[in-house]
This record gives C-alpha cells, structure tokens and sequence, in this order.
C-alpha cells in the first residue's frame, strides 16, 4: 500500500464511533497503544470538511522506529480493551 492509498483513506466518510478525545486506543494495522488528541470528524468544530482521521500520540509505540504523534484513520481504531472478552 503506497502513501496515495493510505492518505486518500483520510477523505472517506468517517464511521459512526464513540470515540472522544483522551481515550486510550489501539488499532488493527499497529497494534500499539495511544491516546486520541484531536477528531476531525467534525465540521462545526473546525474549518474543515468532515474527515476519517484521528491525531494520536503513541504511548506505547508498536515499533521501535515510530514517531509518538500519529495522524490515523478512524476507522481503524478501537477503545483500548474493548477487544477483550468479558
């Protein structure tokens, strides 16, 4: 997948989610774990259209050469714990 693919995901409908910023998140792609700084997934909140993508920060990266701040798409992030059974 080329940065083309990958960036162009941005610009898809964001899913419908419960996520808010400062929740603790994971992702299938990565798998490490972050905390959500900012959504723009919201129009009325910003000066841009509505997005699918998330700004993170990594606190535990899931590799050794990643950069902490991360812009991700929404679809793709899960709470933190929420893939664990009960």
């Amino acid at each position: 997948m080329g940065i083309t693919e990958r960036v162009k995901d941005f610009f898809e409908i964001p899913p419908s989610h419960d996520l808010q910023v400062g929740d603790l998140v994971t992702c299938t792609c990565h798998g490490g774990v972050a905390i959500v700084l900012e959504l723009y997934d919201d129009p009325s909140k910003a000066e841009y259209p509505k997005m699918n993508m998330a700004k993170i920060w990594w606190i535990r990266p899931a590799y050794t050469h990643m950069t902490r701040q991360w812009m991700h798409t929404i679809k793709r992030l899960n709470k933190y714990g929420e893939q664990w059974p009960e």
